[in-house]
Protein backbone atom coordinates (compact mmCIF):
# COMPACT_ATOMS: atom_id res chain seq x y z
CA UNK A 1 0.00 0.00 0.00
CA UNK A 2 1.16 3.45 -0.95
CA UNK A 3 1.52 5.45 2.34
CA UNK A 4 3.13 8.45 0.70
CA UNK A 5 6.66 7.77 1.49
CA UNK A 6 9.53 8.47 -1.07
CA UNK A 7 10.85 4.98 -2.73
CA UNK A 8 14.35 4.16 -2.13
CA UNK A 9 16.89 3.92 -4.56
CA UNK A 10 17.39 0.43 -5.36
CA UNK A 11 20.76 -0.08 -6.64
CA UNK A 12 20.94 -3.72 -7.02
CA UNK A 13 19.41 -3.84 -9.99
CA UNK A 14 22.62 -1.63 -11.56
CA UNK A 15 25.25 -4.34 -10.00
CA UNK A 16 23.55 -7.14 -11.39
CA UNK A 17 23.65 -5.29 -14.82
CA UNK A 18 27.37 -4.14 -14.37
CA UNK A 19 28.25 -8.03 -13.40
CA UNK A 20 26.27 -8.93 -16.45
CA UNK A 21 28.37 -6.84 -18.75
CA UNK A 22 31.52 -7.66 -17.26
CA UNK A 23 30.73 -10.95 -17.10
CA UNK A 24 28.15 -12.19 -19.89
CA UNK A 25 28.98 -16.47 -19.99
CA UNK A 26 28.67 -16.21 -16.25
CA UNK A 27 24.53 -16.38 -16.21
CA UNK A 28 24.46 -19.04 -19.07
CA UNK A 29 27.74 -21.16 -17.20
CA UNK A 30 25.20 -20.88 -13.69
CA UNK A 31 22.23 -22.23 -16.17
CA UNK A 32 24.01 -24.99 -17.25
CA UNK A 33 25.37 -26.12 -14.09
CA UNK A 34 22.22 -26.02 -12.98
CA UNK A 35 20.18 -27.99 -15.65
CA UNK A 36 23.60 -30.66 -14.87
CA UNK A 37 22.81 -32.55 -11.36
CA UNK A 38 26.32 -33.08 -9.39
CA UNK A 39 28.27 -36.23 -10.48
CA UNK A 40 29.83 -37.62 -7.00
CA UNK A 41 33.70 -39.08 -7.86
CA UNK A 42 34.42 -40.96 -5.20
CA UNK A 43 38.55 -40.11 -4.02
CA UNK A 44 39.50 -43.38 -4.49
CA UNK A 45 38.63 -43.67 -7.78
CA UNK A 46 41.83 -42.79 -10.11
CA UNK A 47 39.06 -40.12 -11.58
CA UNK A 48 38.58 -38.63 -7.79
CA UNK A 49 42.72 -38.35 -7.72
CA UNK A 50 43.26 -36.72 -10.61
CA UNK A 51 39.91 -34.60 -9.82
CA UNK A 52 41.50 -32.53 -6.80
CA UNK A 53 44.29 -30.61 -8.20
CA UNK A 54 46.02 -27.84 -6.91
CA UNK A 55 46.29 -24.76 -9.25
CA UNK A 56 50.02 -24.70 -10.18
CA UNK A 57 51.27 -21.34 -9.49
CA UNK A 58 54.05 -19.50 -11.96
CA UNK A 59 57.12 -18.66 -10.40
CA UNK A 60 57.58 -14.94 -9.71
CA UNK A 61 59.77 -14.11 -12.98
CA UNK A 62 57.14 -15.42 -15.62
CA UNK A 63 54.66 -13.56 -13.14
CA UNK A 64 55.85 -9.95 -13.78
CA UNK A 65 56.20 -10.98 -17.41
CA UNK A 66 52.37 -11.96 -17.73
CA UNK A 67 51.84 -8.62 -15.97
CA UNK A 68 53.64 -6.52 -18.91
CA UNK A 69 51.59 -4.63 -20.81
CA UNK A 70 53.67 -4.57 -24.58
CA UNK A 71 51.62 -1.39 -25.69
CA UNK A 72 52.07 1.29 -22.75
CA UNK A 73 55.51 -0.28 -21.97
CA UNK A 74 56.57 0.13 -26.03
CA UNK A 75 55.05 3.77 -25.94
CA UNK A 76 55.48 5.39 -22.92
CA UNK A 77 58.42 2.97 -21.43
CA UNK A 78 60.32 1.73 -24.68
CA UNK A 79 60.33 4.44 -27.00
CA UNK A 80 61.10 7.46 -24.53
CA UNK A 81 64.40 5.35 -22.76
CA UNK A 82 65.56 5.18 -26.51
CA UNK A 83 65.05 9.09 -26.98
CA UNK A 84 67.13 9.68 -23.98
CA UNK A 85 69.82 7.31 -24.50
CA UNK A 86 69.78 8.69 -28.66
CA UNK A 87 70.37 12.48 -26.85
CA UNK A 88 72.80 11.93 -24.59
CA UNK A 89 75.06 9.66 -27.11
CA UNK A 90 74.48 11.65 -30.25
CA UNK A 91 75.03 15.34 -30.13
CA UNK A 92 71.56 17.04 -30.59
CA UNK A 93 70.83 18.88 -34.11
CA UNK A 94 70.81 22.96 -34.53
CA UNK A 95 68.28 23.79 -36.38
CA UNK A 96 66.12 26.91 -35.83
CA UNK A 97 63.14 25.66 -37.91
CA UNK A 98 63.63 22.47 -36.54
CA UNK A 99 62.90 24.15 -33.21
CA UNK A 100 59.93 25.96 -34.37
CA UNK A 101 58.61 23.29 -35.38
CA UNK A 102 59.24 21.14 -32.68
CA UNK A 103 57.83 23.84 -29.83
CA UNK A 104 54.52 25.03 -32.16
CA UNK A 105 53.46 20.61 -32.65
CA UNK A 106 54.50 19.95 -29.07
CA UNK A 107 52.42 23.11 -27.62
CA UNK A 108 49.20 22.04 -30.09
CA UNK A 109 49.40 18.20 -28.75
CA UNK A 110 49.98 19.35 -24.91
CA UNK A 111 46.76 21.64 -25.17
CA UNK A 112 45.00 18.38 -27.15
CA UNK A 113 46.16 16.57 -24.64
CA UNK A 114 45.28 18.85 -20.95
CA UNK A 115 42.09 20.59 -22.59
CA UNK A 116 40.62 17.70 -25.07
CA UNK A 117 41.99 14.36 -23.32
CA UNK A 118 41.80 15.50 -19.83
CA UNK A 119 39.23 18.03 -19.29
CA UNK A 120 36.77 17.98 -22.33
CA UNK A 121 36.64 14.01 -22.86
CA UNK A 122 37.05 13.24 -19.32
CA UNK A 123 35.36 15.77 -17.15
CA UNK A 124 33.30 17.50 -19.66
CA UNK A 125 34.09 20.59 -18.49
CA UNK A 126 32.53 21.80 -21.87
CA UNK A 127 31.64 21.25 -25.24
CA UNK A 128 33.37 22.32 -28.16
CA UNK A 129 32.17 21.42 -32.41
CA UNK A 130 33.19 18.25 -34.10
CA UNK A 131 35.84 19.47 -35.84
CA UNK A 132 37.67 20.64 -32.84
CA UNK A 133 36.98 17.47 -31.10
CA UNK A 134 38.73 15.55 -33.88
CA UNK A 135 41.76 17.26 -33.65
CA UNK A 136 41.50 16.86 -30.07
CA UNK A 137 41.82 12.88 -30.89
CA UNK A 138 44.30 13.32 -33.37
CA UNK A 139 46.56 15.58 -31.91
CA UNK A 140 46.09 13.80 -27.94
CA UNK A 141 46.24 10.39 -29.70
CA UNK A 142 49.82 11.75 -30.62
CA UNK A 143 51.22 11.97 -26.70
CA UNK A 144 51.13 7.96 -26.81
CA UNK A 145 48.99 7.89 -23.48
CA UNK A 146 46.67 5.50 -25.53
CA UNK A 147 43.23 5.92 -27.05
CA UNK A 148 40.49 8.68 -25.22
CA UNK A 149 38.72 5.58 -23.44
CA UNK A 150 41.96 4.26 -22.39
CA UNK A 151 42.94 7.24 -21.55
CA UNK A 152 39.68 8.82 -19.88
CA UNK A 153 38.14 5.35 -18.01
CA UNK A 154 41.82 5.08 -16.37
CA UNK A 155 42.03 8.72 -15.31
CA UNK A 156 38.78 9.12 -14.03
CA UNK A 157 38.86 5.78 -11.51
CA UNK A 158 42.07 7.52 -10.68
CA UNK A 159 39.24 10.29 -9.24
CA UNK A 160 37.30 8.56 -8.16
CA UNK A 161 39.19 5.99 -5.86
CA UNK A 162 42.12 8.00 -5.11
CA UNK A 163 44.94 6.84 -2.93
CA UNK A 164 43.32 3.17 -2.91
CA UNK A 165 43.95 -0.02 -4.50
CA UNK A 166 41.33 0.81 -6.45
CA UNK A 167 43.17 3.89 -8.11
CA UNK A 168 45.53 2.77 -11.23
CA UNK A 169 48.08 5.24 -10.26
CA UNK A 170 47.96 4.71 -6.30
CA UNK A 171 50.93 6.85 -5.28
CA UNK A 172 50.28 6.42 -1.34
CA UNK A 173 50.04 2.88 -2.23
CA UNK A 174 52.33 1.56 -4.35
CA UNK A 175 54.88 4.73 -4.12
CA UNK A 176 56.27 7.78 -6.77
CA UNK A 177 58.12 5.22 -9.20
CA UNK A 178 54.83 3.47 -9.79
CA UNK A 179 52.61 6.43 -10.20
CA UNK A 180 55.07 7.52 -13.05
CA UNK A 181 56.40 4.44 -14.87
CA UNK A 182 55.13 1.37 -13.20
CA UNK A 183 51.46 1.69 -14.15
CA UNK A 184 52.49 1.72 -17.75
CA UNK A 185 55.01 -1.01 -17.47
CA UNK A 186 52.39 -3.36 -15.67
CA UNK A 187 48.82 -3.77 -15.75
CA UNK A 188 47.02 -3.29 -12.80
CA UNK A 189 45.64 -5.35 -9.95
CA UNK A 190 42.32 -6.71 -10.28
CA UNK A 191 40.92 -4.07 -7.67
CA UNK A 192 41.93 -1.55 -10.26
CA UNK A 193 41.46 -3.00 -13.77
CA UNK A 194 37.87 -3.33 -12.48
CA UNK A 195 37.56 0.24 -12.07
CA UNK A 196 38.84 1.00 -14.99
CA UNK A 197 36.39 -1.29 -16.65
CA UNK A 198 33.32 0.05 -14.97
CA UNK A 199 34.83 3.75 -15.41
CA UNK A 200 35.03 3.05 -19.55
CA UNK A 201 31.45 1.33 -19.19
CA UNK A 202 30.52 4.96 -17.49
CA UNK A 203 31.90 6.94 -20.52
CA UNK A 204 31.15 4.22 -23.21
CA UNK A 205 27.08 4.81 -21.89
CA UNK A 206 27.02 8.35 -21.87
CA UNK A 207 28.26 8.95 -25.17
CA UNK A 208 25.95 6.31 -26.36
CA UNK A 209 23.11 8.28 -24.45
CA UNK A 210 24.31 11.84 -25.61
CA UNK A 211 24.68 11.01 -29.45
CA UNK A 212 21.98 12.22 -31.67
CA UNK A 213 20.95 15.28 -29.55
CA UNK A 214 20.74 18.39 -31.25
CA UNK A 215 23.05 21.49 -29.67
CA UNK A 216 23.42 24.93 -30.95
CA UNK A 217 26.49 25.62 -33.88
CA UNK A 218 27.26 21.88 -33.91
CA UNK A 219 29.01 22.51 -30.59
CA UNK A 220 28.37 19.28 -28.64
CA UNK A 221 28.79 16.31 -26.02
CA UNK A 222 31.67 14.08 -26.59
CA UNK A 223 30.75 11.98 -30.14
CA UNK A 224 30.45 8.26 -29.83
CA UNK A 225 31.09 7.49 -33.18
CA UNK A 226 34.58 9.52 -32.91
CA UNK A 227 35.40 7.61 -29.74
CA UNK A 228 34.72 4.23 -31.18
CA UNK A 229 37.04 5.44 -34.38
CA UNK A 230 39.57 6.68 -32.54
CA UNK A 231 40.31 3.67 -30.29
CA UNK A 232 39.95 1.29 -33.46
CA UNK A 233 42.11 3.04 -35.39
CA UNK A 234 44.52 4.09 -32.66
CA UNK A 235 47.53 2.46 -34.39
CA UNK A 236 47.09 4.29 -37.57
CA UNK A 237 47.15 7.98 -35.89
CA UNK A 238 50.34 7.15 -33.81
CA UNK A 239 51.77 6.49 -37.78
CA UNK A 240 50.57 9.53 -38.99
CA UNK A 241 51.52 11.44 -36.15
CA UNK A 242 54.88 10.01 -35.37
CA UNK A 243 56.26 9.03 -38.61
CA UNK A 244 54.10 10.91 -41.98
CA UNK A 245 53.82 14.25 -40.01
CA UNK A 246 57.44 14.82 -38.43
CA UNK A 247 58.18 13.71 -42.46
CA UNK A 248 56.27 16.36 -43.99
CA UNK A 249 57.72 18.73 -41.43
CA UNK A 250 61.57 17.33 -42.04
CA UNK A 251 61.82 18.44 -45.71
CA UNK A 252 60.30 21.76 -44.24
CA UNK A 253 63.35 22.04 -42.43
CA UNK A 254 65.93 20.80 -44.62
CA UNK A 255 66.36 17.40 -42.18
CA UNK A 256 66.57 13.71 -42.84
CA UNK A 257 63.35 11.73 -42.47
CA UNK A 258 64.49 10.22 -39.03
CA UNK A 259 65.71 13.37 -37.50
CA UNK A 260 62.21 14.27 -37.99
CA UNK A 261 60.67 11.27 -37.18
CA UNK A 262 62.99 11.36 -33.85
CA UNK A 263 62.63 15.06 -33.03
CA UNK A 264 59.27 15.70 -34.03
CA UNK A 265 57.87 12.45 -33.26
CA UNK A 266 59.85 10.34 -30.47
CA UNK A 267 61.39 13.33 -28.73
CA UNK A 268 57.99 15.57 -28.47
CA UNK A 269 55.85 12.36 -27.71
CA UNK A 270 58.48 11.35 -24.18
CA UNK A 271 58.88 14.88 -23.23
CA UNK A 272 54.90 15.23 -23.12
CA UNK A 273 54.45 12.23 -21.60
CA UNK A 274 56.93 12.74 -19.16
CA UNK A 275 55.62 15.74 -18.37
CA UNK A 276 52.03 14.76 -17.70
CA UNK A 277 52.94 11.05 -15.47
CA UNK A 278 54.98 12.95 -13.08
CA UNK A 279 51.64 14.73 -12.18
CA UNK A 280 50.94 11.59 -10.76
CA UNK A 281 53.88 11.77 -8.32
CA UNK A 282 54.71 15.59 -7.63
CA UNK A 283 51.24 16.92 -7.16
CA UNK A 284 50.49 13.49 -4.73
CA UNK A 285 53.21 14.20 -2.59
CA UNK A 286 51.19 14.30 0.40
CA UNK A 287 54.55 15.94 2.44
CA UNK A 288 56.19 17.86 -0.54
CA UNK A 289 58.29 20.61 0.85
CA UNK A 290 55.75 23.66 1.37
CA UNK A 291 52.27 22.20 -0.46
CA UNK A 292 49.59 23.12 0.46
CA UNK A 293 45.79 21.55 0.67
CA UNK A 294 43.72 24.83 0.91
CA UNK A 295 40.45 22.71 -0.16
CA UNK A 296 40.71 19.40 1.45
CA UNK A 297 43.60 17.25 2.80
CA UNK A 298 42.04 13.84 3.54
CA UNK A 299 43.38 13.01 0.20
CA UNK A 300 47.32 13.25 -1.37
CA UNK A 301 46.65 15.81 -3.69
CA UNK A 302 48.25 19.04 -3.32
CA UNK A 303 48.98 21.94 -5.33
CA UNK A 304 52.99 22.46 -5.99
CA UNK A 305 54.78 25.56 -4.05
CA UNK A 306 56.74 25.86 -7.16
CA UNK A 307 55.09 29.16 -8.78
CA UNK A 308 55.47 29.86 -12.84
CA UNK A 309 58.10 26.71 -12.68
CA UNK A 310 55.46 24.23 -11.00
CA UNK A 311 53.40 25.28 -13.63
CA UNK A 312 55.89 24.61 -16.47
CA UNK A 313 56.74 21.49 -15.24
CA UNK A 314 53.13 20.58 -15.30
CA UNK A 315 51.68 22.62 -18.19
CA UNK A 316 49.34 24.39 -15.78
CA UNK A 317 48.52 21.30 -13.77
CA UNK A 318 50.60 22.47 -10.92
CA UNK A 319 47.19 23.13 -8.33
CA UNK A 320 46.17 19.51 -7.99
CA UNK A 321 44.37 20.03 -5.31
CA UNK A 322 41.90 22.60 -6.44
CA UNK A 323 41.63 20.11 -9.70
CA UNK A 324 40.35 16.93 -7.76
CA UNK A 325 37.77 19.31 -5.79
CA UNK A 326 36.55 20.75 -8.81
CA UNK A 327 37.42 17.98 -11.54
CA UNK A 328 34.29 19.82 -14.06
CA UNK A 329 35.94 22.93 -13.45
CA UNK A 330 37.78 24.31 -16.74
CA UNK A 331 40.01 25.80 -15.16
CA UNK A 332 42.58 24.25 -12.76
CA UNK A 333 43.45 27.19 -10.37
CA UNK A 334 41.91 30.63 -9.62
CA UNK A 335 44.75 33.06 -10.26
CA UNK A 336 43.58 34.43 -13.68
CA UNK A 337 46.97 35.12 -15.00
CA UNK A 338 48.18 32.00 -13.97
CA UNK A 339 49.99 30.01 -16.43
CA UNK A 340 47.48 27.41 -17.71
CA UNK A 341 47.48 27.11 -21.40
CA UNK A 342 44.50 24.79 -21.37
CA UNK A 343 42.24 27.37 -19.87
CA UNK A 344 43.34 29.76 -22.61
CA UNK A 345 42.70 27.78 -25.52
CA UNK A 346 39.08 26.62 -24.03
CA UNK A 347 38.54 30.49 -23.96
CA UNK A 348 39.81 31.29 -27.33
CA UNK A 349 37.99 28.79 -28.83
CA UNK A 350 34.68 29.66 -26.68
CA UNK A 351 35.45 33.52 -28.16
CA UNK A 352 35.79 32.14 -31.71
CA UNK A 353 32.01 29.89 -31.45
CA UNK A 354 33.95 26.68 -31.47
CA UNK A 355 32.87 26.14 -27.61
CA UNK A 356 30.24 26.60 -25.27
CA UNK A 357 28.49 25.25 -21.94
CA UNK A 358 31.44 26.09 -19.87
CA UNK A 359 31.35 24.88 -16.57
CA UNK A 360 33.36 26.67 -13.92
CA UNK A 361 32.68 26.44 -10.22
CA UNK A 362 31.13 29.38 -8.74
CA UNK A 363 33.09 31.62 -5.97
CA UNK A 364 31.06 30.52 -3.09
CA UNK A 365 31.29 27.28 -3.32
CA UNK A 366 34.78 27.66 -3.43
CA UNK A 367 34.91 30.00 -0.30
CA UNK A 368 32.46 27.18 1.33
CA UNK A 369 35.87 24.35 1.37
CA UNK A 370 37.99 26.87 1.72
CA UNK A 371 36.32 27.86 5.16
CA UNK A 372 35.67 24.44 5.76
CA UNK A 373 39.37 23.59 5.33
CA UNK A 374 40.62 26.20 7.47
CA UNK A 375 38.38 25.08 10.04
CA UNK A 376 39.61 21.55 9.94
CA UNK A 377 43.12 23.35 10.93
CA UNK A 378 41.73 25.39 13.35
CA UNK A 379 40.09 22.27 15.14
CA UNK A 380 43.05 20.45 14.94
CA UNK A 381 44.79 23.12 16.91
CA UNK A 382 42.26 23.47 19.41
CA UNK A 383 42.33 20.07 20.48
CA UNK A 384 45.58 20.61 21.45
CA UNK A 385 44.76 22.99 23.68
CA UNK A 386 42.96 22.59 27.12
CA UNK A 387 39.52 24.31 26.99
CA UNK A 388 37.73 23.21 30.21
CA UNK A 389 35.10 20.98 30.73
CA UNK A 390 32.47 21.63 28.46
CA UNK A 391 29.74 22.90 30.76
CA UNK A 392 27.00 19.51 29.73
CA UNK A 393 29.42 17.36 31.27
CA UNK A 394 29.90 19.43 34.61
CA UNK A 395 27.19 18.38 36.98
CA UNK A 396 24.65 20.39 38.91
CA UNK A 397 25.10 21.70 42.33
CA UNK A 398 22.28 23.52 44.08
CA UNK A 399 23.22 26.95 45.16
CA UNK A 400 22.39 26.40 48.85
CA UNK A 401 24.88 23.03 48.77
CA UNK A 402 27.87 25.28 47.02
CA UNK A 403 27.40 27.85 49.68
CA UNK A 404 28.38 25.25 52.41
CA UNK A 405 30.75 23.34 50.36
CA UNK A 406 32.55 26.40 49.44
CA UNK A 407 32.62 27.59 53.51
CA UNK A 408 34.02 24.30 54.45
CA UNK A 409 36.65 24.00 51.79
CA UNK A 410 38.00 27.53 52.34
CA UNK A 411 38.39 26.71 55.87
CA UNK A 412 39.76 23.37 56.05
CA UNK A 413 41.79 23.05 52.54
CA UNK A 414 41.78 26.90 51.62
CA UNK A 415 40.09 26.35 48.59
CA UNK A 416 38.59 29.02 46.95
CA UNK A 417 35.10 28.19 45.08
CA UNK A 418 33.53 30.86 43.03
CA UNK A 419 30.50 31.42 40.99
CA UNK A 420 30.85 33.46 37.65
CA UNK A 421 27.60 33.46 35.31
CA UNK A 422 26.30 30.50 37.02
CA UNK A 423 29.13 28.07 37.06
CA UNK A 424 31.41 27.31 40.05
CA UNK A 425 34.61 27.38 39.82
CA UNK A 426 38.12 26.84 41.58
CA UNK A 427 40.23 29.28 41.79
CA UNK A 428 42.67 27.91 44.14
CA UNK A 429 45.62 27.38 41.69
CA UNK A 430 45.23 30.45 40.29
CA UNK A 431 44.94 32.55 43.67
CA UNK A 432 48.45 33.38 44.37
CA UNK A 433 48.97 35.07 41.23
CA UNK A 434 45.76 36.74 40.96
CA UNK A 435 47.07 40.32 39.95
CA UNK A 436 44.00 41.95 41.94
CA UNK A 437 45.43 40.22 45.39
CA UNK A 438 44.60 37.40 47.20
CA UNK A 439 42.46 39.26 49.29
CA UNK A 440 39.92 39.73 46.60
CA UNK A 441 39.76 36.26 45.67
CA UNK A 442 38.67 35.53 49.31
CA UNK A 443 35.96 38.02 49.29
CA UNK A 444 34.46 36.24 46.74
CA UNK A 445 34.22 32.63 47.89
CA UNK A 446 30.77 31.05 48.43
CA UNK A 447 29.62 33.87 46.42
CA UNK A 448 28.45 35.22 43.07
CA UNK A 449 31.21 37.57 41.20
CA UNK A 450 29.72 37.56 37.92
CA UNK A 451 29.21 41.70 38.49
CA UNK A 452 32.74 42.34 39.56
CA UNK A 453 34.42 39.82 36.91
CA UNK A 454 32.55 42.01 34.14
CA UNK A 455 33.25 45.34 35.02
CA UNK A 456 32.13 46.52 38.49
CA UNK A 457 35.70 46.10 39.88
CA UNK A 458 37.57 44.48 36.41
CA UNK A 459 36.15 43.69 32.90
CA UNK A 460 38.40 40.72 32.76
CA UNK A 461 40.43 40.04 29.17
CA UNK A 462 39.87 37.10 26.76
CA UNK A 463 43.26 35.68 28.48
CA UNK A 464 41.33 35.46 32.00
CA UNK A 465 38.24 34.33 30.93
CA UNK A 466 40.30 31.37 28.82
CA UNK A 467 42.07 30.62 31.76
CA UNK A 468 39.36 30.35 34.17
CA UNK A 469 37.21 27.99 31.68
CA UNK A 470 39.68 25.60 32.58
CA UNK A 471 38.94 25.95 36.58
CA UNK A 472 35.08 24.69 35.99
CA UNK A 473 34.01 22.08 38.37
CA UNK A 474 29.84 22.31 38.51
CA UNK A 475 26.63 24.40 37.68
CA UNK A 476 24.58 26.16 39.83
CA UNK A 477 20.81 24.86 39.61
CA UNK A 478 17.64 26.83 40.38
CA UNK A 479 17.75 28.43 43.70
CA UNK A 480 16.69 31.78 45.80
CA UNK A 481 20.55 32.78 45.23
CA UNK A 482 19.19 34.42 42.15
CA UNK A 483 21.97 33.33 39.80
CA UNK A 484 20.02 30.32 37.86
CA UNK A 485 21.06 27.25 34.83
CA UNK A 486 19.18 29.43 32.54
CA UNK A 487 21.80 32.21 32.56
CA UNK A 488 24.28 29.58 31.04
CA UNK A 489 21.33 27.88 29.10
CA UNK A 490 21.04 31.08 27.29
CA UNK A 491 24.78 31.06 26.22
CA UNK A 492 25.18 27.45 25.62
CA UNK A 493 22.19 26.54 24.39
CA UNK A 494 20.29 29.14 22.76
CA UNK A 495 22.84 31.18 21.88
CA UNK A 496 23.77 30.46 17.61
CA UNK A 497 27.50 31.63 17.91
CA UNK A 498 28.33 28.25 20.15
CA UNK A 499 28.63 25.50 17.40
CA UNK A 500 30.59 22.64 17.94
CA UNK A 501 33.92 21.77 15.85
CA UNK A 502 34.32 18.49 13.29
CA UNK A 503 34.69 16.22 16.26
CA UNK A 504 31.72 17.82 18.27
CA UNK A 505 33.57 19.54 21.09
CA UNK A 506 32.43 23.08 21.50
CA UNK A 507 33.93 25.88 19.90
CA UNK A 508 35.23 29.05 22.29
CA UNK A 509 35.74 31.83 19.85
CA UNK A 510 36.53 35.07 21.02
CA UNK A 511 34.15 37.35 23.21
CA UNK A 512 31.67 34.12 23.75
CA UNK A 513 32.48 32.76 26.31
CA UNK A 514 30.03 31.76 29.16
CA UNK A 515 31.62 33.73 31.42
CA UNK A 516 31.34 36.58 28.88
CA UNK A 517 28.34 39.16 29.05
CA UNK A 518 26.55 41.73 26.92
CA UNK A 519 26.16 43.73 30.23
CA UNK A 520 29.23 45.06 31.79
CA UNK A 521 29.30 46.70 35.09
CA UNK A 522 31.58 49.34 35.12
CA UNK A 523 32.46 50.92 38.84
CA UNK A 524 33.91 54.63 38.94
CA UNK A 525 37.18 53.28 40.27
CA UNK A 526 37.62 50.42 37.60
CA UNK A 527 40.98 50.39 35.70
Amino acid sequence: MDNGSIPEFDFSDILKSREAVNNPNRQINARQNAEQPPVNIPPSTPEGIFAVKKRKRDPQVVHLLKKVNIQTTLLSVGLPLFSLFKLLIGRPESNPRLLKCLAVYMFLSQVSLGAGYHRFFTHASFQCDLMVQSVFAILGGSCGLGSILDFSSQHLAHHRHVDTERDPLANVVHGRLFAIWGHKLFKGNRKSARAVQDCRATLDSAARRATGEKTRNFITTPSYALLRWQHDNYLEILILTLILIPCILARFCGLSYFSGIFYLGLVRMSLIQQQWLIIGALCHTKHFPLAKQPFDDSRSAVNLPLGILGDLLTFGESNHNFHHEFPGDYRNGLGKLQWDPSKFAILILYYLGFAGNIHYTSQDQIDKCLLQQQQKLLDEERAKLQWGIPLDKLPIMQPEKFVKLAKLEYETKRRFLVVIEGVVHDVTPFSSDHPGGVALVEASVGKDATQAFNGAVYLHTQAARNLLSTMRIAVLGHSRMGVERTVWEKHMLESNNFKNDSEGSEIVRNKQQVTFTNKNHYAAGAA
